[in-house]
């Protein structure tokens, strides 16, 4: 369901400057929570690398080309 963002533009004008904060914080909940939510969703693979895939990871490792799991978390807040 796609809404107007002229709606949005329009009520946010409405809204008293002592209150916008507090509608850009629970905006900010509302997207994290969906990103989460989405990222929750999805099925965890268990299986292998294949020889290709290996090749390709170390190839990135030697030319700096790669992150850590933990750094990538780190980067995106999860």
């Amino acid at each position: 369901m796609a809404l107007p963002k002229e709606e949005f533009d329009r009520l946010f004008q409405q809204i008293p400057d002592s209150e916008k904060k507090s509608l850009l914080d629970y905006m900010e909940y509302l997207a994290e929570r969906a990103a989460k939510k989405a990222w929750n969703e999805i099925e965890e693979v268990d299986e292998s690398l294949t020889e290709e895939e290996k090749r390709e990871l170390a190839k990135a490792k030697e030319d700096d080309e790669w992150i850590s799991l933990e750094d990538l978390k780190r980067e995106l807040n999860l």
